[in-house]
C-alpha cells in the first residue's frame, strides 16, 4: 500500500514539474509584456494598440482564415470519414492508408506540391492560397474514422430503412454520436491554423493579408516594446478554446 501512496506521489510530482515547465515560457513572455525600458509600464500594450495599426489586420486574418479552416475542414473531414467507414468502394483501404501516410508527412514536404497547384490554379497572392489547401487536411478525417469505429452502427442502418440520403443520416445520426470528437477535432484544427507561419510568408506577397504569425517572423520590421504584448495576445483565442471545450477535448480522445 505504501509503494502504490509512493508513486502516485511521484506521478503527482512529475506532473506538476511537467506543467510548471510548460508554464514558464507564458509567465516569462507576460511579464515581458509589461517591462519596457526596465521598468513596468502600459506602454508596450498602447504603443501596439494605438502605434502598431498592421496588428489589427494582421490579428483579423488570423481569425478569419483560421475559422473559415477550421468549419471548412470538419465539415469535409466528417463527410470522409462517414465514407471511408460506411461507404462500399474499390480501393478503399488503400485510399484510407494513403491519408494516413500524408497525415504523417512534414508540412515542408507539401510545401512546393500545394505551391505549384496554387500557381496553377492562379489563386497565388489570395486568401484562398492560405484557406484552400488547409480545408482538405487528412488530420480531421482520420481522427473522426477511428472515432466512428466506436460509434453505435444499428442506429445508421434503422435510418438508411427510412431514407436515402446519406447526409440525413450523418446530420441526424451520425454527428450526435460523434460531437465530442468533432469539437476536439475543431480545436486541434484551430490551434494549428492559428499557429501557421510558412503558408502566409510563402503563398501571399502582401502583408494585408498576412496573419499575425507573420509578425512575429518580421519582428525587425516592429519596435521591440508591441511584440511582447502582441504575443500575449496571440495566446488568448486558442487558450479561450481551450477552456471552452476542454471537457469534449477530454472526452473525444478516449477511444
Amino acid at each position: 500500500m505504501k509503494k502504490k501512496n509512493w508513486a502516485w506521489y511521484l506521478l503527482a510530482v512529475g506532473l506538476c514539474a511537467a506543467a510548471v515547465f510548460f508554464l514558464v515560457p507564458v509567465g516569462i513572455t507576460l511579464f515581458w509584456s509589461f517591462r519596457v525600458s526596465g521598468r513596468i509600464s502600459l506602454a508596450g500594450y498602447a504603443e501596439l494598440f494605438f502605434d502598431c495599426f498592421p496588428f489589427y489586420r494582421m490579428f483579423w486574418n488570423s481569425v478569419i482564415y483560421s475559422t473559415l479552416i477550421t468549419a471548412g475542414c470538419v465539415l469535409v473531414s466528417v463527410l470522409a470519414a462517414f465514407a471511408f467507414h460506411f461507404a462500399r468502394f474499390p480501393g478503399k483501404k488503400v485510399l484510407y492508408i494513403l491519408y494516413i501516410v500524408l497525415m504523417m508527412m512534414p508540412l515542408q514536404v507539401m510545401i512546393l506540391p500545394n505551391y505549384i497547384g496554387l500557381r496553377d490554379l492562379k489563386l497565388l497572392n489570395t486568401p484562398a492560397a492560405i484557406v484552400v489547401p488547409l480545408i482538405f487536411s487528412p488530420m480531421g478525417t482520420v481522427i473522426i474514422r477511428q472515432y466512428l469505429s466506436g460509434c453505435n452502427e444499428e442506429v445508421v442502418e434503422a435510418a438508411r430503412l427510412e431514407t436515402n440520403s446519406s447526409l440525413r443520416v450523418v446530420c441526424h445520426c451520425i454527428l450526435p454520436q460523434i460531437r465530442v470528437c468533432v469539437c476536439a477535432v475543431a480545436l486541434f484544427l484551430f490551434a494549428e491554423t492559428w499557429n501557421m507561419v510558412e503558408q502566409p510568408l510563402l503563398y501571399v506577397n502582401e502583408d494585408s493579408m498576412r496573419t499575425l504569425s507573420s509578425m512575429f517572423s518580421d519582428a525587425e520590421k516592429y519596435h521591440e516594446a508591441v511584440l511582447p504584448p502582441a504575443a500575449v495576445l496571440f495566446m488568448i483565442p486558442v487558450l479561450l478554446w481551450y477552456l471552452l471545450y476542454h471537457k469534449e477535448l477530454k472526452e473525444g480522445l478516449k477511444r
